[in-house]
């Protein structure tokens, strides 16, 4: 059989063997001659109501609660027969403890119990008491009967929860708290005995008077009781909400709320567990991150012990302190990751990185090889200031995957900032194994990349550098892998470079470069030079292409190829997009103010201005402003377009504020066929590599390939870099439009430009007789149709 089970038995047994002693007393009672009188009427309903005011004393060995309905069992012995008093008490308790709000064993129990503690009460009263003549006897007689009550109650009960909850019955006496609870209950019982006193002397209507301060104990008794169970719910409330800063896991936010809420709820055991809680049970939900939710359960020590609404709401608030902690711990957690990892990628961030170089540097076998991989994106800059920062992070993400996967195990990736990654590989056995990931890397990354449903294309520059022989930092080896990721991009896009001592010089001329030009953008020291497109046909200047050109004071000429690529690198190629398109508008003023006719002007734009709405709107305002300067934007090629809507958007957006398009360099990087019915292109520029290699006939029959393209989709067609007459009787044979290099002209300042383009069409009597069969029905300028 079950503890519960005899602790059940027990209980009924107890109230079987009360029962039996009641009724036996009504009965002998009866065969007396039943006489109720109005007092014990009284004493009956002053029962039921006492029996509703229990004084609970709180101590840290454990609570006592104490009913002061006995004080009306004492009045009762010592002014009616035995059996007439212990009848009306048996009477009276019955009620009482049947109809509190409790579960059927308790009540029960306390019914037996009490008719049992009662009938016990009256037999030492009536073994012991000397009658009123002898009154402090009696008083004694009377406090013996109480002490007597008390200790067999409390007996009793610890024995049947012992027998429940399988302990000793000293761990459920808790024996410090009995001295306090012993002493209130005997001292307020006498109540009953001044009572009798009183009745023995006056008319028994002057047992109203002790209405008052019996009513009086009552309502302090309540009071106190729900101040001191108050109380201590919220010194367990107030110790918890201090302490929860203080739980650092969560295996000890879990133990701290089970101790807390048994600490604050008297006399429970507390539990964290899936299942919510029974009907014996009192529980509240703590929902986590991850949706699940578990249950702080509270279960009464005693089958007795009843929950109440403060007791729940006590829970509730003990929980919510529990999710704060659970939050707070989450929250430290993240800060921690976020503190060592990118917040983007996941991948970790410099500082670790660094440290983990730093580890790897001092924990290495002399003999052992470790290589630092410097990868930065080629391209990212232009796809992120077109599409938008959530295109580029979703880009980044994505890299951040494809370089994990070319990674062994034990490798460590970090991102070190912007589209900048680093690689740390140790326990190499030689070289080739950091180039052979370098080569996968790079493989990887040129792989389109789907995102946002766009086809996107990057590509990486590394810089690679390994440990010596000599002492090494961790900052040394990144910025030595640094430096050789900017040789490697100087050498072409996704190349890979090894660091070599000279490239420090190199280093320093970068940075050295890129401050000066800061201060030249700022100053507005990029002057224009304006080379002419000659018109193949009739010799006319159809218009001029504005080239950047900058002289510093000590760093002397400084060409495009050094300083355009360093102003999309640090960020400054919109604000010198913008000084270099006023000057060119400007120029073309002067320029087709002497020519006496319109003259069109090519301006260079980066794919970084081309989604600049303020570029769109001043545009608009240039054409506006002289109509007579047709602007062509000339798309360089520096990084794919085409690909995305945004980009062909913004290009139509241009081409609507009446701007022409050509694209520059055509033929080679990452020029293609594709563009030409993505884009709204009007111009065609060939690149001079093609027309220098003009007399390999494959190369002849690609440009005429070209050619014959483009003007079957209209578009006129320039070839660059003509040097010498055969290139230009060449090209002009092959069907070329327009023509622009040195055999016409070099880039000049704006004067000269003006008095060449003042002076008259070019002689084209050197490039032979003009076959109009090789040529276009139907010329179209540059200028416009």
């Amino acid at each position: 059989m079950s503890r519960t089970a005899v602790a059940a038995a027990l209980d009924v047994a107890i109230f079987v063997v009360g029962v039996l002693v009641a009724v036996s007393s009504v009965l002998i009672w009866a065969g007396e001659g039943i006489d109720l009188a109005p007092t014990g009427v009284i004493a009956v309903l002053l029962v039921f109501v006492m029996s509703r005011f229990p004084l609970t004393l709180t101590h840290q060995s454990g609570d006592i609660v104490i009913g002061f309905e006995t004080c009306v069992l004492v009045y009762l012995v010592l002014t009616e027969s035995p059996m007439h008093a212990l009848s009306l008490w048996s009477i009276a308790t019955a009620l009482a403890m049947l109809t509190q709000q409790k579960s059927w064993r308790a009540r029960i129990f306390n019914v037996g119990l009490t008719i049992l503690g009662g009938a016990l009460f009256v037999l030492i009263v009536a073994v012991t008491d000397p009658g009123p003549e002898y009154p402090a006897w009696q008083l004694a007689s009377v406090m013996v009967a109480c002490a007597v009550y008390f200790t067999f109650d409390l007996v009793v009960t610890a024995v049947s929860i012992a027998i429940e909850d399988g302990c000793s019955i000293s761990t459920v006496l808790r024996w410090g708290s009995v001295p306090l609870g012993l002493a209130c209950f005997v001292s307020v019982d006498t109540l009953g005995y001044l009572a009798a006193i009183l009745v023995e002397d006056h008319p028994t209507w002057t047992l109203i008077l002790l209405l008052v301060p019996v009513a009086t104990i009552l309502v302090a008794v309540r009071s106190v009781s729900e101040n001191r169970l108050a109380q201590r719910r919220l010194t367990g409330l107030l110790e918890a909400a201090t302490q929860a800063p203080d739980w650092l896991t969560d295996d000890q936010i879990e133990h701290s709320l089970v101790q807390q809420a048994e600490r604050t709820l008297r006399s429970t055991t507390a539990t964290l567990r899936v299942e919510p809680p029974s009907d014996e049970e009192i529980g509240s939900p703590i929902t986590f991150d991850d949706g699940t939710t578990r249950h702080l359960v509270v279960r009464a020590q005693s089958s007795g012990r009843e929950f109440t609404e403060q007791d729940r709401a006590a829970l509730e608030t003990l929980t919510a302190v529990g999710t704060s902690a659970f939050q707070r711990r989450r929250l430290s957690d993240e800060t921690t990751f976020l503190a060592r990892h990118d917040a983007l990628t996941g991948l970790h961030n410099r500082a670790v990185f660094s440290d983990r170089l730093t580890a790897a540097i001092d924990g290495r076998h002399p003999s052992g090889l470790l290589a630092v991989l410097y990868c930065d994106l080629d391209g990212f800059k232009g796809i992120n200031d077109r599409l938008g920062h959530r295109v580029g992070d979703d880009l980044l993400l994505l890299v951040a995957h494809r370089i994990l996967e070319c990674l062994r195990p034990g490798d460590v990736a970090a991102r070190l900032g912007g589209d900048e990654f680093g690689v740390l590989l140790d326990d190499l056995t030689d070289e080739s194994q950091a180039f052979l990931i370098a080569e996968r890397l790079t493989a990887a990354l040129e792989a389109p990349f789907d995102t946002a449903g766009q086809e996107l294309m990057v590509q990486v520059s590394i810089g690679i550098t390994f440990t010596g022989a000599g002492p090494t930092t961790a900052s040394d080896l990144i910025n030595n892998a640094d430096t050789a990721m900017y040789a490697a991009k100087s050498r072409g896009k996704g190349t890979v470079a090894r660091f070599e001592p000279s490239m420090r010089s190199e280093e320093i001329d970068r940075l050295e470069l890129e401050d000066a030009l800061r201060l030249a953008v700022r100053d507005e020291q990029i002057t224009v030079h304006f080379q002419p497109v000659v018109d193949l046909r009739t010799g006319l200047i159809d218009g001029f292409e504005a080239l950047a050109r900058w002289t510093h004071p000590t760093l002397g000429h400084i060409g495009p190829d050094r300083f355009i690529p360093a102003a999309e690198r640090t960020g400054l190629i919109r604000q010198l997009g913008r000084q270099i398109l006023e000057q060119a508008h400007a120029g073309g003023r002067t320029l087709a103010a002497r020519a006496g006719r319109p003259i069109a002007l090519g301006v260079n734009l980066s794919p970084m201005q081309v989604t600049d709405e303020t570029l769109a709107e001043r545009v608009r305002e240039l054409r506006d402003l002289d109509p007579e300067v047709p602007l062509v934007l000339e798309l360089t090629e520096g990084m794919l377009l085409g690909h995305d809507l945004p980009t062909v958007a913004a290009l139509t957006g241009l081409k609507q504020g009446g701007v022409r398009l050509a694209i520059d360099d055509f033929g080679i990087g990452y020029s293609s066929v594709g563009y030409l019915h993505r884009l709204p292109v009007d111009v065609l520029k060939i690149d001079k590599m093609f027309v220098a290699e003009l007399h390999d006939p494959r190369s002849r029959a690609l440009v005429a390939g070209v050619v014959a393209m483009a003007h079957a989709m209209d578009l006129s067609v320039i070839a660059e870099g003509v040097e010498d007459w055969p290139s230009a009787t060449a090209v002009r044979d092959l069907g070329c439009d327009f023509a622009q290099g040195y055999l016409f002209s070099r880039p000049l300042p704006l004067a000269a430009a003006a008095d060449l383009a003042a002076a008259g069409p070019f002689d084209l009597a050197p490039a032979g007789p003009f076959d109009l069969a090789l040529s276009r029905s139907e010329r179209t300028s540059v200028v416009g149709r």
